[in-house]
């Protein structure tokens, strides 16, 4: 945290100052003089030895003011902020294998609801694309900021045969616009979403180093379980070719093997992509805290029947 005006925070010396003066004034009680005598003497009339909510009260009033003095200086924190000029695509895989009822009701459903609710979470003015792949790569959206028509498009993904994982990631790489250099002008992401094995196009490997030189970060995503009893005969992802592609861009694999797991990785991503850190002014929240708990040092203190 870093304060726009931190002259301000030379005030909060006063604090430790008037902490001593109210325990003399308590260490003095009896003695015909004392600091804030008239407070002072209505709560010795009572009798009564202050409580731990009264002590509680007395906390609260000092942290209110301490947070008072804070919000006068101007703090500013770094927040999380939707990145207006971040676009992610999806691409996922459409193969016969995905259509594997491991994951409930498929694979294949399954990867569009964990998509959509992705694309749901996604602020207002990220740009999202969408590319399905087979045994070759369409781009079904290209980035936009209507994410509803991104999620219509989702939900007419249909099946098809053979798996081109680097044809699919080539693909997701067009979507972005390039500079001079070949360099993506924008924060990129692209997740990729398989359930199967390179079987045809350019090599995973090569796309990823493509990726690489354009600034693209990787997620990957290898879907499926061991169930035995799944409807579709499969012989398993890539799981270090899926590896290879996310540590060769910065990203990160990961691995699902049911719908559950499948929405929490898109969550998980949904947290980090599309966001931006931004220093922003949270003086309105720290005054907000202090008349908090203010108010709750009040209350405490007509609780007890105290006074501060």
């Amino acid at each position: 945290m870093s304060f726009q005006a931190p002259v301000y925070l030379w005030a909060l010396l006063i604090l430790p100052v008037l902490a001593y003066l109210y325990w003399r004034a308590r260490q003095g009680r009896g003695q015909g003089f004392v600091w804030l005598p008239d407070l002072e003497r209505v709560r010795l009339a009572s009798g009564v030895a202050r409580s731990w909510p009264g002590w509680l009260a007395v906390g609260l009033y000092g942290v209110s003011m301490a947070l008072a003095l804070l919000a006068l200086a101007k703090p500013t924190a770094a927040l999380p902020t939707p990145d207006e000029q971040a676009g992610v695509v999806l691409a996922i895989d459409v193969s016969g294998s995905m259509m594997a009822d491991d994951l409930k009701p498929s694979r294949l459903d399954a990867a569009k609801a964990a998509a959509r609710s992705f694309v749901e979470r996604m602020p207002a003015g990220v740009k999202v694309g969408l590319v399905s792949f087979a045994a070759g790569a369409v781009l079904e959206s290209g980035l936009t900021a209507d994410h509803q028509g991104v999620i219509e498009r989702i939900d007419l993904l249909e099946r098809r045969a053979n798996t081109a994982i680097g044809e699919g990631l080539l693909e997701s790489l067009k979507a972005f616009p390039t500079g001079a250099n070949h360099q993506v002008a924008v924060p990129a992401t692209v997740i990729l979403l398989s359930d199967g094995r390179n079987r045809i196009g350019i090599a995973p490997q090569e796309a990823a180093q493509e990726a690489k030189r354009r600034g693209v970060r990787v997620y990957t995503i290898g879907v499926g379980s061991d169930d035995p009893n799944a409807s579709v005969d499969w012989a398993g992802f890539d799981e270090a070719e899926l590896r290879g592609i996310a540590e060769v861009t910065g990203g990160r694999y990961f691995a699902a093997d049911s719908a559950d797991r499948l929405q929490e990785i898109y969550r998980e991503l949904g947290s980090q992509i599309g966001w931006k850190l931004e220093r922003t002014q949270v003086s309105g929240l720290v005054a907000l805290l202090a008349g908090f708990c203010l108010a709750l040092s009040l209350i405490l203190s007509w609780g007890s029947r105290r006074l501060i």
